[in-house]
């Protein structure tokens, strides 16, 4: 019998940062209709130390990994107007894995509109 993993779907994954959270396709429709270029960003100058999953158990250690394997480099990863990672941390990983030097990003100078404003 298998074990059972779960899905996350791309309309799920979301970036929380300052004052609110963004939907992935909220940034890459607003990096497509700004016309921001798409560069190779070298693997060498990531910060590694970041928390990017929440891996508390084994059974969120295996649902990152299965994320790893199942994404696509063809998509490039996405820094926020400060220069962060604000969608692609599997696909990074999924580059580092593979040996790869440069990994396809690109850089917002500014950010939409949240789609969900924090109000703390």
């Amino acid at each position: 019998m298998k074990v059972p993993i779960s899905n996350m779907t791309f309309a799920e994954s979301q970036f929380n940062g300052e004052g609110g959270s963004w939907k992935a396709q909220t940034l890459y429709d607003f990096a497509k209709a700004k016309e921001y270029p798409i560069m190779d960003m070298p693997l060498w100058c990531v910060d590694l130390s970041t928390d990017a999953f929440e891996c508390g158990s084994l059974k969120d250690f295996i649902f990152q990994c299965k994320r790893v394997n199942d994404t696509s480099l063809d998509y490039p990863i996405i820094l926020d107007d400060k220069g962060q990672i604000a969608d692609g941390y599997h696909r990074l990983c999924k580059a580092i894995l593979e040996g790869r030097e440069t990994i396809k990003a690109i850089r917002m100078l500014e950010m939409p509109a949240p789609d969900k404003v924090d109000n703390n």
